[in-house]
C-alpha cells in the first residue's frame, strides 16, 4: 500500500515537471488568435474568453478585477479598449498548445511605479516551460515577443510593482 502511495504522488508530481524552453525574441506576427479587447465593454471583470474563444483571461490570485477600458488611465494602442490587472496578475489560458506568444505592453498610469513585468509560460500540466523579464513603461505602447523550442498552454503576465498587476496590454496574440 506505502509503495502504490509513493507511486501516485510521483506519477502526480510527474504532470507538472519543468522543462526549460529556450524562448527567442520575436517581432509581431499574424495569426487569428489575436486579442484586442475592443469588443468588451468598458469595465472590471474576474475573467472572460479572448481570442475568439481560444483562450480565456482571468485574475491571478483571485482578487480585484481585470479593467477593460481606455481613456487617460490606459490609453488604448487600438481604440476603443485595452486591459490590465488592476492590483491582480493575468493569467490567459489557452485551448490548445502553442510556441509563439506577444503583444503590446506599458503600465497604466494608476500611480503604480512598474518597471519589469514577469512572463512566466506554462504547459497543459501546469510545469514552468520557461520565464522572461521584461522592462516596461508608461510613456509608450512597446512590443513584447517570444517563440519557444516547448509548447505552452498558459502564459501569466505579472509586474513588478508593490501590488499585483498594472501591466497593460493590447493585440495580444498566440501562434504556432
Amino acid at each position: 500500500m506505502r509503495n502504490l502511495k509513493s507511486m501516485l504522488v510521483l506519477t502526480a508530481l510527474g504532470a507538472v515537471v519543468s522543462a526549460n524552453a529556450a524562448l527567442a525574441a520575436i517581432g509581431p506576427f499574424a495569426t487569428p488568435n489575436l486579442e484586442s479587447f475592443d469588443a468588451l465593454a468598458p469595465g472590471a471583470y474576474a475573467g472572460f474568453p479572448g481570442m475568439a474563444g481560444f483562450a480565456g483571461f482571468s485574475r491571478t490570485p483571485l482578487v480585484n478585477a481585470l479593467h477593460v477600458g481606455g481613456g487617460a488611465v490606459l490609453p488604448p494602442l487600438s481604440a476603443p479598449n485595452a486591459m490590465f490587472g488592476r492590483g491582480t496578475n493575468v493569467l490567459i489560458r489557452l485551448q490548445a498548445d502553442r510556441r509563439k506568444f506577444g503583444g503590446y505592453f506599458r503600465v497604466p498610469n494608476a500611480g503604480i511605479l512598474v518597471t519589469h513585468a514577469q512572463f512566466i509560460f506554462r504547459n497543459a500540466g501546469g510545469g514552468v516551460v520557461g520565464v522572461i523579464v521584461a522592462p516596461v513603461n508608461n510613456a509608450l505602447w512597446q512590443w513584447r515577443g517570444w517563440s519557444s523550442t516547448i509548447p505552452f498552454r498558459s502564459i501569466e503576465i505579472r509586474g513588478n510593482g508593490a501590488l499585483a498587476g498594472y501591466v497593460g496590454m493590447d493585440l495580444v496574440r498566440v501562434g504556432l
